[in-house]
């Protein structure tokens, strides 16, 4: 069985390299429509059976549920976001999870066959990676969902192809153009605003962020 993995920051906290473009509310409101296409496009995608969100932010958790997620509540004694995506792992395997996919909340430009990708190569390897355009890691597919231990963070495409290898696990890198940005700083809000039609974007125009970017 196939699981997709969502983690989200407490909403408050979330995306603050953005504060100079949106006010708290915004961002706010724009972390939730990018965690709406992210969901979306994992509960559509036939191959992955159950789609999860780890958070510790309870409107998170909740708007997760509202779309067909399931929330895994994030424990108070788990510090970070390496360990969070430990506990969550370790719940939905406990589930019958044979494999993971891993997914930040913050690719809403990724698309069904971005995905599709990322599926495919775990034919050649345990271990997939998919780069970001700033040496971090944009999706993480793992058989089993314990195969390496989760290193996100600054560098982490780095740090998880050497746990990988110190494991002695075969490693394929996928590069997709609709994971490759993950947004993060006010001019990644261009690719989202020029991007197809998706809640990211409505919620941007909604904000009349487009003048300011």
């Amino acid at each position: 069985m196939i699981a997709a993995l969502v983690p989200v920051k407490r909403l408050a906290q979330a995306k603050s390299r953005l504060r100079p473009v949106l006010a708290d509310g915004q961002r706010r409101e724009f972390v939730l429509a990018m965690l709406d296409d992210v969901l979306r496009l994992t509960l559509a995608q036939p191959g992955i059976v159950a789609t999860a969100v780890v958070s510790a932010d309870d409107d998170a958790l909740a708007f997760a549920r509202r779309l067909g997620a399931q929330p895994i509540r994030e424990p108070r004694s788990v510090r970070g976001l390496n360990a969070a995506l430990t506990f969550a792992a370790d719940v939905l395997a406990s589930e019958g999870a044979t494999s993971l996919l891993v997914l930040p909340a913050d690719v809403p430009l990724a698309m069904p066959e971005d995905i599709e990708a990322l599926l495919s190569a775990w034919q050649e390897a345990p271990v997939v990676l998919c780069p970001s355009h700033s040496g971090g890691t944009s999706a993480l597919a793992l058989r089993p969902p314990q195969a390496i231990a989760f290193r996100f963070g600054p560098r982490s495409f780095a740090a998880h192809r050497r746990v990988a290898t110190e494991r002695g696990l075969p490693v394929t890198v996928v590069s997709r153009p609709g994971l490759v940005l993950d947004i993060d700083r006010p001019e990644d809000l261009r690719a989202v605003l020029a991007g197809g039609a998706s809640r990211s974007r409505s919620a941007l125009r909604a904000m009349a962020v487009v003048a300011a970017v």
